[in-house]
């Protein structure tokens, strides 16, 4: 499961279909979809016993399933915002099936090596395309350098926690290179600084939580490495900013972001989930914001997250989405500084991987997407599932975070 969404596209193969497909359709969502990691989640759900507990952030991802549900009665292509209602339900499935499943203790080990895998998958396309083909801003088999930068956070981030926890292996050194290998392959500078920055604030928490010797060699290890790229990636900013053609004071995110502002301050309820790129066409948002008149500007979507969530759903709708974004990170930051074990050095990284996901939000609309949303709802149920057997929203909090062995290696349960 953890390594699919980074194979679902590969170039002319897919892992998932269309019951119903508008292929050219503008949104982000283009038919009723279903994939691999659907069945599979599925078929788990069905073999699972029943859950013994509530599933935590529930009311905050009703909310938003509510809030995008209604929006559709704004909308001018009704049908297209369902189909993004339809891939929540999608994503709340596999974080129900995450969450539970964290039970068994070998669960949260095999979906974090599968990310790892599926990084280093996507490292060795980009590299072939880098290498091989001479393009200069990668996107691997995921098609979009910016998607691909985001869904590399949702590895680095955890798996450094773990490495500066005492973890040992060759993932633990590998998954967090692998992230910096595509911060670096794409250009992204968003995600170049936010992996940088995530990476950084990993190890200034684990090292308030216990110095050691190690961490000390890791950070030593981490600036000489910081040396050998940073040349690197100078040139290939340089490259990049050659190659792009920029005509005069034109800021193309400058203009998204009025064309988004207006549509929100017409419609306050949002114009349909699914339908932002139709309306600022149609209804000539984007041509007063002066939008370049070209495909590539028009077809695409105002490049921020959350300016979107509340061009399409309303401000309801943006601040549900804040709500299930806030819900996760925050109970990985609090229980993962209470627990003293491993446990808590996991729930660390991923509370700053997701923090570094809400941050990239403020820069690219790719969250919507399905790859980064499978990965989203995956490390939520990490999230919640290893908090939840932790104890930290039980009765039995104060006993149940004591000391637990190597989440990585344990042979018995967690509880």
């Amino acid at each position: 499961m953890g390594v699919l969404p980074f194979v679902l596209s590969t170039g002319p193969h897919s892992l998932y279909i269309a019951v119903i497909s508008w292929a050219g359709w503008s949104g982000f969502v283009q038919g009723a979809e279903l994939s691999a990691i659907d069945l599979l989640a599925l078929a788990i759900y069905l073999g699972q016993p029943r859950a013994q507990h509530a599933l935590p952030f529930r009311l905050s991802m009703g909310f938003y399933f509510i809030a995008v549900l209604f929006s559709a009665s704004q909308a001018g292509v009704p049908m297209a915002s369902l189909f993004y209602v339809w891939q929540i339900a999608r994503m709340f499935l596999v974080y129900a099936v995450v969450t539970r499943a964290c039970a068994d203790d070998r669960v949260a080990p095999a979906i974090i090596t599968g990310m790892a895998i599926g990084i280093w998958f996507q490292v060795g396309a980009a590299a072939w395309e880098r290498i091989g083909l001479g393009v200069l801003q990668t996107g691997g088999t995921v098609g979009d350098k910016n998607l691909l930068g985001m869904m590399s956070h949702f590895v680095g981030m955890p798996w450094f926690a773990l490495l500066l926890a005492g973890h040992r292996g060759r993932l633990a050194y590998l998954a967090p290179l692998g992230t910096a290998a595509i911060a670096i392959l794409t250009i992204s500078r968003a995600a170049l600084g936010l992996t940088a920055g995530g990476m950084t604030l990993v190890f200034i928490l684990s090292a308030l939580r216990k110095w050691t010797s190690r961490k000390a060699k890791i950070g030593l290890l981490g600036a000489a490495l910081a040396l050998v790229f940073v040349p690197i990636v100078i040139a290939s900013l340089e490259g990049r900013f050659n190659t792009e053609q920029i005509s005069g004071d034109y800021d193309e995110r400058a203009a998204f972001q009025m064309a988004a502002e207006m549509i929100i301050s017409d419609r306050p309820l949002g114009v349909g989930a699914n339908n932002y790129v139709v309306v600022a066409n149609t209804a000539g948002y984007n041509a007063r914001a002066g939008v370049a008149s070209i495909q590539g500007s028009l077809s695409t979507n105002v490049h921020n997250t959350y300016l979107l969530a509340a061009a399409e759903t309303g401000y309801i709708g943006a601040l549900a989405l804040v709500l299930v974004l806030l819900g996760p990170m925050i109970a990985a930051f609090r229980c993962g500084w209470r627990c003293r074990d491993q446990r808590g050095d996991f729930l660390l990284g991923l509370g700053v991987a997701l923090l570094v996901v809400y941050a990239h939000c403020f820069f690219e609309w790719n969250f919507f997407l399905f790859q980064a949303q499978y990965l989203f709802a995956m490390t939520t149920g990490l999230v919640a599932g290893i908090a939840q057997q932790a104890g930290y929203w039980g009765r039995e909090r104060k006993t149940a975070l004591r000391p637990q062995p190597d989440l990585l290696r344990s042979k018995v349960p967690i509880r």
